[in-house]
Order: structure tokens, then sequence, then C-alpha cells
């Protein structure tokens, strides 16, 4: 790895990927965020770089469901900050929908840019980490991944199957010095979810997990930031949960 590492996080706009993306840069890599919405990128991005003086932070357009962009994204990346240290991959989408109206259409758009979009990723960013001395690759599953919520069985198939994909390579690239670890969070203040957390009761705030409040996304950025750094070079194959002890409770007190 070079002097200054060099981090991608996709979804790094909004939510998660942009508080990934500020924690990295706070800890010293050069970060590239990339998304579909260009504009949205590009300013946080530049948000980025004025509340982490002197930090490298860089915004790239491309489908992460889509494989040539993928390819194009990694070879921009590489280009553009020297190389590819540590991906995470943060992309998602939460649309639900109950199961006896589920559409194909809708399975498939959850399942390409949750599952498809992290395979895809992966491979791009690991196949460059074999041929330059190995890496780092985290990928953001969910609870749901685990605990089955309701009207939304596209959104936790997917998120099952990246437990399964990161456990899947940490087996297959452990060999070339590659980690592969998921992050398991439970509820989070992202603009997937504010809509449902600003109409709940304080009663019902209060069932999200043993804690009692929804996670704020630099709580869960901090455990990425960690396997993202040389402290944690010997956890590979892991779903860490990151719940506020959600699913550590049969029921909430």
């Amino acid at each position: 790895m070079g002097a200054r590492r060099v981090a991608l996080v996709t979804g790094g706009g909004t939510g998660l990927g942009r508080a990934t993306a500020k924690a990295l840069a706070e800890a010293g890599f050069a970060v590239a965020i990339a998304g579909r919405r260009a504009d949205v990128c590009r300013e946080t991005a530049s948000r980025l770089r004025d509340e982490v003086p002197g930090s490298t932070v860089h915004a790239y357009e491309a489908d992460v469901a889509d494989p040539d962009a993928v390819e194009r994204l990694v070879a921009a990346v590489v280009g553009h900050l020297g190389g590819l240290d540590v991906l995470v991959a943060a992309a998602g989408i939460y649309e639900p929908v109950p199961f006896l109206e589920m559409t194909a259409e809708a399975w498939d758009r959850t399942m390409d840019v949750v599952l498809r979009g992290a395979m895809l990723c992966s491979l791009a960013a690991a196949r460059h980490m074999r041929d330059h001395g190995g890496g780092r690759i985290i990928l953001v599953s969910s609870v749901s991944g685990a605990m089955s919520e309701p009207d939304s069985a596209h959104y936790n198939a997917a998120k099952a199957g990246i437990i399964s994909l990161a456990r899947s390579m940490a087996v297959d690239i452990g060999r070339y010095g590659i980690t592969a670890n998921a992050v398991v969070p439970g509820w989070m203040r992202t603009p997937m979810t504010e809509e449902y957390i600003a109409q709940a009761t304080p009663e019902e705030l209060r069932r999200f997990n043993v804690l009692g409040r929804p996670a704020d996304p630099a709580e869960v950025a901090g455990l990425i930031r960690y396997l993202a750094t040389g402290a944690s070079t010997y956890l590979t194959g892991a779903a860490v949960f990151i719940d506020g002890g959600h699913t550590a409770a049969l029921a909430m007190p």
C-alpha cells in the first residue's frame, strides 16, 4: 500500500456512505465516493473537503449494477488516486413491497443495487488488490439480513446474501492478503429511514433496540474505519453486528 491509502465508497453521497467517506478522510485516506447521482456525489465531495482540511475526496458517477461501469470506475480511481486499498460497498435501495404484491422488476431492482452491485465492485477491487499486495473489502449488510423485516423479502434476501458474499470472498481471496467482512447495522438515521423515524412515537423509537434509539451513521462509520485500517489485519470472513443490541433481545424491554 502507498504512503496515502485509497478508499472507494459506493453509495458515498448520502447516509452511511457519506459518514464513512468522512471517517476515512479523517483517518488520512484519499477517498473516492461513487453513486448514480453525480450531482449529489460532487456536492458531498466538496463539502467533505471543507469539513476535513487537507483531505483528498473525489466524486465519480457509476451504476454499480453495470459491470462495464464498475470496471471503468475502479480504473478511474486507480488512475486518479494511484491505487485502491479499501472498498466499502454501501450502495443501497429500500422499496418495501408485501410479498404477495412482489414483481420480478421490484425483486431485480433491489438485487441489482444491493447484491449484484456489491459483487461486481468487490470483484473489480479484489482483482486490483490481488496484484498490488492486498487490501480490505467491507460490505454493508443489515439486521434485515438476519431477522426478516415485513414487506421486504427482496431486501432481506439481498442483505442476507451480502453476509454470505463477504464470507465466501474471505475464503477465496485471503491467500492474496485481502480481508472481506460484512458490517451489519440496525436502524440508522439516514435519508431512507428519516420519514419513518420522524413519524415514530417515543415508545416506537424505544423498541428499535435495547438502547432505545436509532444509530447515527457516524457510529457505524467508526466500525467501518476500524475494519479499513491496520488494526483489523486478522479479522476476515466476519459479519460484525452494530445494532444497538437489536439482535440480542427476544423482545425489547
